[in-house]
C-alpha cells in the first residue's frame, strides 16, 4: 500500500503545475551544514512531534551530525551529501502547501536513491556500524524501515555484481555470501 501511495505522491507533482505557497513565509534552505530545514519545513507543515520532520528527520540529522565526526573521511562525505540530497527532495514541500502524509511519504521515497546516488554501498564496515547504531533495531524492523533498507541492500549488491562498485560492506558481504572470505 505505501508503495502505491509513494509512486501516486510522486506523479502528482509532474501533473499539478499549481503551487499554492505557504502561509508562513520565508523560504527553507537546504543545507549540508545543519538540520535547520526540517525546523524550517515543520514550522511550515504543523505536522507537529509526530511529523516526518520533527519526529524522524531531525532527531535523526542531529544524532548522526553528532558522530559525524567519527566517520571515515568516505563515510563524512556520504553523510553530508545525503543530507543536502534528503533535504533537497522535499524543496518543493517546503514551498508549496503539502499534506503532512505526503510529506513523509515523499520523504521516505527520497531515501533510497539519496543513499545510494551519495555512496552508502560503499561505506565501511565501521561506519555501518555506526550508522545502524543510530537507526537502531527498531528502525530497521518497522515496514518503512525495513522496505527501506531491503531495497538498499538489494541495490547495493546489484551494483556490485554489476562492476559499478568495487570496495566497502558491499564488497564484503557479497564475499562472504559466496564463501570467498
Amino acid at each position: 500500500m505505501h508503495f502505491l501511495k509513494a509512486t501516486i505522491t510522486l506523479l502528482i507533482p509532474l501533473v499539478s503545475a499549481t503551487c499554492t505557497p505557504w502561509s508562513t513565509p520565508g523560504t527553507c534552505t537546504p543545507t549540508s551544514a545543519s538540520c535547520d530545514f526540517y525546523t524550517c519545513l515543520a514550522g511550515k507543515s504543523g505536522c507537529g512531534s509526530a511529523g516526518y520532520e520533527l519526529g524522524y528527520a531531525l532527531p535523526f540529522c542531529n544524532a548522526i551530525t553528532a558522530i559525524s565526526s567519527t566517520l571515515s573521511p568516505n563515510g563524512q562525505t556520504w553523510y553530508s551529501d545525503t543530507k543536502l540530497c534528503l533535504q533537497n527532495a522535499l524543496v518543493t514541500e517546503a514551498s508549496c502547501e503539502t499534506s503532512c502524509t505526503d510529506i513523509y511519504l515523499n520523504a521516505f521515497a527520497s531515501h533510497v536513491p539519496c543513499y545510494i546516488d551519495s555512496g552508502f554501498c560503499e561505506l565501511s564496515g565501521a561506519d555501518l556500524k555506526k550508522f545502524f547504531g543510530l537507526v537502531g533495531v527498531a528502525g530497521i524492523t518497522s515496514d518503512d524501515g525495513f522496505a527501506l533498507f531491503s531495497t538498499v541492500f538489494l541495490q547495493c549488491i546489484a551494483k556490485y555484481q554489476n562492476n559499478e562498485i568495487n570496495s566497502g560492506w558491499t564488497k564484503w558481504l557479497v564475499q562472504t555470501l559466496n564463501g570467498d572470505i
